[in-house]
């Protein structure tokens, strides 16, 4: 459905796509013209809710509060890098069965 553009260039985002597209009040629009045509690209708007609460609730134990976020870095780094280097072990001595 077409819309007036405003004195102050407003315009008003249907319902529909706003619910197809999941736009909340605040949320980023990011606009940019392309082949001539407003392209409107939007961004969930920063928050304030912890991540670690959000998904307590699928927790199966308790979560702690990070207090040292430089060591729980080092060890969430340390996990990822040992998950890697045993899929690269893992490829590399299958490569080496099946040469043989």
């Amino acid at each position: 459905m077409p819309n007036v553009v405003g004195e102050r260039f407003q315009i008003t985002i249907d319902k529909k796509v706003r619910e197809e597209l999941g736009v909340k009040a605040g949320d980023l629009a990011i606009e940019r013209v392309q082949d001539g045509r407003l392209v409107v690209t939007f961004a969930p708007a920063p928050h304030r809710q912890s991540q670690l609460g959000i998904l307590r609730k699928y927790a199966r134990r308790p979560i702690e509060p990070i207090t040292d976020w430089t060591a729980y870095r080092e060890r969430v780094w340390a996990a990822r890098s040992a998950e890697i280097h045993d899929v690269l072990r893992e490829d590399s001595e299958r490569h080496r069965t099946d040469a043989e």
